[in-house]
C-alpha cells in the first residue's frame, strides 16, 4: 500500500508522465512571473455543484465585466451565464484555433476560483495546471457528507483501488492557497485530502440565498424528496432499489406524493427498475437546493443532499440500510452531530416509523434550528461573507 501512494505521488509529481521532469516546475515558475490582470475565473464543475455559479452570480453584481470570467464545463453552463449577463466561455483543455485568447485570460487571471478538480486527468492536462499556478487559487466546496458519507483521498485504495488517480490528484498536486469549508467535521475531512494554505470557513455558497431567506416551514401537502446517492456496488443498487419500494408500498395509504432524485452517477439498472415503480416521479433534473424547501423530509442514505436538507432545517431521514456493505467498496465518516439531527433507519422496518416521525411530529426540529444556529456562528459571519471577502481581497493584494 505504502509503494502504491508513493508511486502515486511520483506520478502526480510528473517523473513519470513527461519526458522532461522539470517541465511541470519550469511552466509553474512561468506563470508566477507572468503579469496578471485583475481578474477572477470561477471554474464550473462538470457535476453543477452550484457553488460555483452561486458565487459567479454574486461576485457579477460589483465587478465589472473584465473582471469576472465564468469558465462554463458545457453548453448548458454557458447558456446559465448568459441568461444572467455574465461574461463566459465554454472552457475546454483541448488546443484550438480560438482557445489562445481564453488561454491568455486564464494564466493572467490574479484569482482563480474552482468548483472541483475535475478538469486535470491527462498527461497534457497536467501540464497546463502548472500554467495556472501564478493565480491564487481558491477551491470552494464540492459536496458535502451527511450524518454519514463518503471519504475521499487514499483512503479509498483499500476498497477501490481504480480511484487511485483521483486519489493522486486530489491528496497531492492541487496546491490551492485556500479551500472553503465548514469547521469542525467537514473541515477535517476535506482538509486531509487536499493540500491548501489555509481554509476559509463559510457554509457552501449555493446555501447562501436558502440560508439569508428564512427558517423552512412545513408545506400544507405532504410531499417527501428521496435522493439516494450512487452505490458502488450491484447489491447496494438492489437494496436502495429495494428500501424505495417498501417505503413507497407501505405508506401508500396516506397519499403521500414521492419525488426521486437519482445521483448522475446512478447506473441505468436503477433508473429503469424505478421508472416501473408507480407512486413516484422521477426528477430528470436532480433535485436543486432552490427547491428542498417545497418538501416535507428529504430521504437520503449516504449523500451529502443530507447536509443541504439539515441545514435548510428539513426534515431528514438517514438510510443506513445498506452500511456494511458501502462501507466495504467506500470508507465512510460518520459526523456525529448530524446524526443527532437526523431520522435514523437502519432497517426497513424503521424506515417508515422514522418518516412518519419527520413528518407528523418532528421532535428535532428545535435541534436542527440549534445546529444550523451553532454552524452559522462559527463562522465568525454572515454565510457567504467569508468566501466573497476572500476573493475580493486576493484580487485587491498587491503580492
Amino acid at each position: 500500500m505504502e509503494i502504491r501512494k508513493i508511486s502515486m505521488v511520483l506520478f502526480d509529481r510528473f517523473t513519470r508522465s513527461s519526458s522532461n521532469p522539470n517541465e511541470a516546475r519550469l511552466l509553474a515558475e512561468a506563470s508566477r512571473v507572468i503579469p496578471k490582470d485583475r481578474r477572477v475565473v470561477v471554474v464550473d464543475s462538470d457535476l453543477a455543484y452550484g457553488n460555483a455559479r452561486a458565487l459567479a452570480e454574486d461576485l457579477n453584481k460589483t465587478l465589472d465585466e473584465e473582471e469576472l470570467l465564468f469558465l462554463a464545463y458545457n453548453d448548458s453552463g454557458l447558456k446559465w451565464a448568459s441568461d444572467r449577463g455574465i461574461s463566459a466561455h465554454l472552457f475546454s483543455s483541448r488546443a484550438s484555433e480560438n482557445s489562445a485568447a481564453l488561454w491568455d485570460k486564464l494564466i493572467r487571471a490574479k484569482v482563480s476560483v474552482y468548483d472541483t478538480h475535475n478538469w486535470w486527468r491527462t498527461q497534457d492536462q497536467l501540464l497546463q495546471r502548472s500554467l495556472l499556478e501564478g493565480s491564487h487559487k481558491i477551491q470552494l466546496w464540492h459536496g458535502a457528507t451527511g450524518p454519514v458519507g463518503k471519504v475521499f483521498g487514499l483512503e479509498r485504495l483499500n476498497t477501490a483501488e481504480t480511484f487511485w488517480h483521483f486519489s493522486a490528484v486530489a491528496t497531492s498536486s492541487v496546491g490551492f492557497d485556500q479551500l472553503v469549508n465548514e469547521p469542525k467535521q467537514a473541515e477535517y475531512r476535506r482538509t486531509r485530502s487536499m493540500l491548501a494554505s489555509e481554509s476559509i470557513h463559510d457554509v457552501e455558497y449555493r446555501l447562501v440565498s436558502e440560508l439569508n431567506s428564512g427558517i423552512w416551514s412545513k408545506p400544507s401537502k405532504v410531499k417527501i424528496l428521496l435522493a439516494p446517492t450512487y452505490s458502488e456496488s450491484a447489491d447496494g443498487e438492489d437494496t436502495l432499489v429495494d428500501w424505495i419500494k417498501n417505503l413507497v408500498a407501505s405508506t401508500a395509504k396516506f397519499g403521500w406524493e414521492f419525488d426521486v432524485a437519482l445521483h448522475p452517477g446512478a447506473k441505468p439498472r436503477v433508473t429503469r427498475q424505478l421508472k416501473k415503480l408507480s407512486g413516484i416521479h422521477l426528477l430528470v433534473n436532480g433535485a436543486p437546493t432552490s427547491t428542498l424547501r417545497n418538501y416535507s423530509a428529504v430521504v437520503t442514505d449516504f449523500s451529502g443532499i443530507a447536509h443541504d436538507a439539515l441545514m435548510c432545517g428539513i426534515p431528514t431521514v438517514s438510510v443506513l440500510i445498506d452500511f456494511e456493505n458501502y462501507q466495504s467498496f467506500c470508507p465512510a465518516i460518520v459526523d456525529e452531530d448530524q446524526m443527532k439531527i437526523a431520522y435514523v433507519a437502519r432497517t426497513n422496518s424503521e424506515l417508515e416509523l422514522q418518516v412518519r416521525r419527520a413528518i407528523e411530529s418532528d421532535p428535532f426540529a428545535e435541534t436542527r434550528k440549534k445546529y444550523l444556529e451553532e454552524i452559522v456562528s462559527s463562522l465568525g459571519a454572515l454565510p457567504g461573507v467569508n468566501t466573497r471577502d476572500a476573493v475580493l481581497a486576493a484580487l485587491d493584494s498587491n503580492s
